[in-house]
């Protein structure tokens, strides 16, 4: 009798750590969402000069003048990356680049949730 007491308390605590828990994820991932919602994205125009490949363009902003950007929200193959082969489909992504974006004058915003630059030292923008 005595360890079926203990083993009910024991279940009780269990449920307890894990309604905290998810009751702390549902908090956490709320305030981040309203933090991200609350931050304005900030707009720059630009001139693309040149097409890296398909995720990655050189700009002339008009406000800190010539950046290396990284596209967000797209993901091509690499193609120029030292030590990596060619992957598929990543020249065609890297001419369709070419043939949409270079020489064009495009807005770009900067994305509240992400950092300002990647791990290559490009500018997030999208």
């Amino acid at each position: 009798m005595y360890v079926g007491v203990l083993r009910d308390i024991a279940n009780v605590h269990r449920l307890t750590r894990l309604v905290l828990a998810a009751a702390t994820f549902t908090v956490v991932v709320s305030l981040v969402d309203v933090t991200a919602a609350r931050a304005d994205p900030v707009a720059t125009t630009a001139t693309v000069l040149k097409v890296v490949d398909g995720d990655t363009v050189d700009i002339v902003d008009d406000v800190r003048g010539r950046l290396r950007i990284r596209l967000l929200g797209i993901d091509t193959p690499e193609t120029k990356k030292p030590g990596y082969t060619v992957g598929c489909w990543g020249p065609e992504a890297s001419e369709f680049a070419k043939q949409t974006l270079l020489g064009q004058r495009v807005a770009f915003i900067t994305d509240p949730g992400q950092g300002t630059y990647d791990r290559y030292g490009r500018t997030y923008l999208q």
